[in-house]
């Protein structure tokens, strides 16, 4: 059975981040103002937490997120995220992307990555799933956190056609 322990601190830190970038991918297809911004952000965590919950019970891998959303890290731990984390940004810096192209693909191959690891490391195909069908809540949850186009608060609409067709091409990709 798999569980956060299946993985080096490296890799665990890779599939938890990819949820929350396949979000941030929707955020970038139309960025919103300052609130719309902190909506759509908030969306994201709040729609991982919503959806593990949801689903710990039938997925070990949902039960490994959950359990690392409600425990701290050890000091060890932490210490190896943070390199992690910093290598990330390094690499971020010198191959950002630089077009909105780029950015999915750079997403793609991160969910790609991720969804090999989950294979390698033992992961059976209902915990593939869940993890698939996890990131197209987020992404859904996050399209739909803040109007688009209105003045205000007024008019707009909840999903804008650049962040549905985004949403299309993830639902596309990841029910493949």
């Amino acid at each position: 059975m798999i569980d956060r322990n299946t993985f080096t601190v490296e890799e665990w830190a890779q599939i938890i981040a990819v949820p929350a970038s396949v979000g941030a991918l929707v955020v970038t297809a139309d960025p919103s103002g300052p609130i719309g911004l902190l909506n759509e952000f908030q969306a994201i965590m709040k729609s991982m937490k919503k959806y593990v919950d949801a689903h710990a019970a039938a997925s070990p891998l949902m039960a490994a997120f959950q359990s690392y959303m409600a425990t701290k890290p050890s000091q060890e731990e932490e210490a190896e995220l943070k390199q992690w984390a910093e290598t990330q940004q390094a690499e971020m810096k010198t191959d950002r992307p630089q077009n909105p192209e780029e950015m999915k693909q750079y997403v793609r191959d991160k969910v790609g990555e991720s969804l090999t690891t989950l294979r390698a490391k033992g992961a059976d195909e209902a915990d593939v799933s869940a993890f698939k069908a996890m990131m197209i809540a987020v992404a859904e949850a996050t399209a739909a956190a803040s109007k688009e186009g209105g003045f205000l608060g007024f008019g707009g609409v909840r999903v804008s056609e650049a962040e549905q067709s985004v949403l299309d091409q993830i639902k596309a990709e990841l029910s493949a």
